[in-house]
């Protein structure tokens, strides 16, 4: 069975607590980061992928897609896109969205700009303010099968995205998430590989 566990908005200061979990349980995931905290945090942004972790754009300053004009939104994707370049020296292939708000019109413009959709099969909106670690443990195991995508949060986008700013929840939840699906017999795998099959 596999599965692929992802974190958006990153990198932050909670990065590195997630990769030292990741490593300890032999996972790999997908990040999805934003352009400009790419740019605030590039050593961590070679870290993610120095550990065998796939890395995806998550635009530029994590902007609602669907209420901004089409080249807006090209900016934004390919802004975010070049941050991560300018640091790992290839474009990233997969994008995500901020808030999963892309609409026909956007996936237009994601497919022209040749990069890969990503959604989600389980959020546990675990960037709301209020929400422990036991509940993000909760909504993210409730919704695990084989072949499932988890959404979950390193990092908080910049302003005007209201959002947490403490991703310590989601890292104690990680914490007990991980071997408890190592131990359901999941493998930890990347976005890339899951579609790989």
């Amino acid at each position: 069975m596999k599965l692929a566990l992802t974190f958006d908005d990153g990198p932050s200061q909670w990065t590195p607590a997630v990769l030292d979990l990741l490593r300890e349980h032999d996972a790999r995931a997908t990040f999805f980061l934003i352009g400009a905290r790419v740019q605030e945090r590039p050593d961590a942004v070679r870290q993610i992928a120095a550990e065998g972790h796939e890395v995806g754009s998550h635009t530029m300053t994590h902007p609602r897609l669907t209420e901004i004009g089409d080249e807006d939104v090209r900016r934004e994707i390919l802004d975010g896109a070049h941050a991560v370049a300018e640091v790992l020296g290839e474009r990233p292939s997969l994008f995500r969205a901020p808030g999963f708000h892309a609409d026909d019109r956007v996936l237009a413009i994601v497919a022209e700009l040749e990069l890969d959709p990503v959604f989600a099969d389980v959020d546990p909106q675990d960037w709301r303010p209020g929400m422990d670690s036991h509940r993000i443990f909760g909504h993210s195991f409730v919704g695990c099968r084989h072949g499932a995508i988890i959404d979950l949060h390193d990092g908080y986008p910049p302003p005007p995205t209201r959002s947490r700013e403490d991703c310590t929840p989601t890292v104690e939840a990680l914490n007990h998430l991980l071997p408890v699906l190592v131990a359901e017999g999941y493998e930890l795998v990347t976005v890339s590989e899951l579609r790989a099959g």
